[in-house]
């Protein structure tokens, strides 16, 4: 294929089409069959890294909150997860090295995941807080974050705990207010708590780059680079993008 088609490409999965060359693509897609299958394959290959990258996240999160709460656990296991975060890596390295630096958005975009579901309300003595858990969650689930966060805020007054704290943390993140993302998250006490510390970083860090605080985003994203935990080698791959951000 030639070198400006090759181009072309590139420039859509990096989200750099200019109006003109928009228009060039949908031509060639439409009437250029070799292109139309190159650029198929393309996207399948992308969109498989990243699918692969996302359900890796996830399990990475739900490794971490079970180590948080056992925190001794078999060595040939954890091997087995760092190998395979390595072969992810590498997958990944491979397809998108060649990739124009971007920006604190589009790097946002790229590695905000959310924490997943990884509470079954248990009765406390309160059915009615049971309840609004369970519900909050059900939203949480299926998307619905505006729902969601007025349910975990409810439940965060009335009966506060620090997995409703994170859950309404993301979901304000993930409702365009990183502000009262941080507020929650550095204010909330996670000393004493099943929710892993690099956990609290990583969002901290995802929360100061959507607000557009680069340097706090790059201190937190460093912890978590540096504590050892699953979400290390992801941190660091993002520290790396953070120091050449311009």
């Amino acid at each position: 294929m030639e070198k400006d088609k090759e181009q072309l490409i590139e420039a859509y999965f990096a989200g750099e089409l200019s109006a003109e060359a928009q228009q060039q693509l949908e031509w060639l897609l439409a009437h250029d069959t070799a292109f139309e299958e190159e650029f198929r394959f393309e996207k399948e290959i992308r969109d498989a890294v990243i699918y692969n990258e996302r359900q890796q996240l996830k399990a990475r999160f739900r490794m971490l909150d079970k180590q948080a709460a056992k925190p001794t656990r078999k060595l040939a296991t954890w091997w087995y997860a760092a190998a395979s975060i390595l072969v992810l890596i590498g997958v990944a390295w491979f397809f998108f090295d060649r990739q124009p630096t971007v920006d604190s958005e589009k790097l946002y975009a790229q590695y905000m995941e959310p924490y997943p579901n990884v509470v079954a309300p248990r009765v406390r003595g309160s059915l009615e807080v049971d309840q609004v858990m369970a519900e909050a969650l059900a939203n949480y689930d299926k998307q619905a974050y505006a729902e969601a966060a007025a349910l975990f805020e409810q439940l965060y007054k009335e009966a506060p705990s620090n997995h409703a704290a994170l859950y309404l943390a993301v979901c304000r993140l993930l409702l365009d207010q990183p502000e009262q993302a941080i507020r929650l998250l550095e204010n909330e006490d996670w000393a004493d708590t099943q929710v892993s510390l690099p956990v609290i970083d990583w969002y901290l860090g995802l929360a100061y780059l959507k607000a557009g605080d680069e340097g706090q985003a790059r201190q937190y994203i460093s912890q978590v680079a540096a504590s050892g935990s699953d979400l290390a080698p992801r941190a660091e791959e993002l520290a790396e993008k953070l120091e050449v951000l311009e």
